[in-house]
């Protein structure tokens, strides 16, 4: 009896374990996703150490994605544990040394330690196991235009524009190797092609708004200093060419504006202050009320004498200072 009644109950789990339906074990990808997923769970609760943990069993799980390789990557420089995170990718390459994706974040940690070299060595390994990815000849191209091997830089940045045409990053670097060269149609092209798809790239502007300056298009180049210091008060380096240009055109009250927020900025600079003196004493003279001629008189003296405080041998400045103390009149220094 005893045995009947086993039985019976061995084919009822039988038939049950048939019916029953059975969960499917879950990808390497879904996987990834869902320790990607908890790691920026706990980014947002500032757990770092814990999300690194998730991002680093999702780079396991799923070793091709550079969607779970980035979120690493930025967990790791935000704890500022980059030779951590160099050591763990050597191992990981030793388990998958034809992955191109992990010679390629090798790559970018090497880059971000400065150590060029080696950065150039991973880029390499990775467009050479996967040529068609754009990453890592685009990062090549930047890292030899970091080491200034322009040909170099020029061939990788070609490459990659053939692999994905428009990419802006791309065409700045192509823009830089030409102005090197300079060759300023091919640069200013390329500049022009790279701040239609990100305007924020600040060394392209500028450089462009010297290509347009040497070209006597001097319009354009104001256009672009505009820029620069509508995206960056502090850009000195566009307000002083945008100072200089407003002087050039006459436009005085201009270039006092901008010299007088520049010496702010530059305040150990003689040029700076002597060109601000230049501008108030040119704004001066065009100016027809008299109190308002002897306030840009007596702020133009403040200018050269702080100027000749920081350069004593300053000759044009002393003659400026002593024809206003005198109340000579004034006209431009030649």
């Amino acid at each position: 009896m005893n045995l009947k009644r086993l039985l019976r109950g061995i084919c009822v789990l039988t038939l049950l374990l048939f019916l029953s339906p059975i969960a499917p074990a879950a990808t390497s990808e879904e996987a990834a996703k869902s320790y990607f997923d908890e790691g920026m769970d706990l980014n947002k609760l500032r757990r770092y150490d814990d999300a690194l943990g998730k991002f680093t069993q999702a780079v396991q799980s799923d070793l091709e994605s550079h969607k779970y390789h980035q979120a690493l990557f930025l967990t790791y420089i935000a704890l500022r544990r980059g030779l951590q995170a160099v050591q763990f990718y050597k191992e990981l390459l030793k388990e998958h040394p034809k992955s191109a994706v992990t010679h390629y974040w090798l790559g970018r940690f090497y880059l971000e330690s400065q150590s060029m070299e080696n950065a150039a060595l991973e880029f390499r390994e990775a467009a050479r196991l996967a040529p068609k990815d754009e990453h890592a000849v685009i990062s090549l191209g930047h890292v030899y235009l970091r080491m200034g091997k322009d040909p170099e830089a020029l061939k990788a940045y070609l490459q990659a524009n053939r692999l994905v045409p428009h990419v802006a990053a791309v065409h700045a670097g192509l823009g830089t190797i030409y102005y090197h060269r300079k060759d300023d149609l091919k640069a200013g092209k390329e500049y022009e092609e790279a701040l239609k798809s990100d305007p924020s790239l600040t060394e392209a502007r500028y450089n462009l708004s010297l290509i347009y300056e040497r070209k006597g298009e001097l319009s354009k180049a104001m256009k672009e200093w505009q820029t620069l210091l509508d995206q960056d008060p502090n850009e000195s380096q566009a307000r002083e060419r945008l100072a200089r240009a407003y002087y050039r055109t006459e436009q005085y009250d201009e270039a006092v504006r901008e010299y007088s927020t520049l010496s702010q900025v530059r305040q150990s600079s003689p040029e700076v202050f002597f060109a601000l003196g230049e501008a108030q004493i040119m704004l001066a003279a065009s100016l027809a009320d008299s109190d308002d001629k002897n306030q840009l008189r007596n702020l133009a003296i403040q200018a050269f004498q702080r100027t000749l405080e920081l350069d004593p041998a300053n000759a044009q400045a002393r003659k400026y200072l002593d024809r206003l103390k005198s109340k000579e009149p004034t006209s431009r220094g030649k």
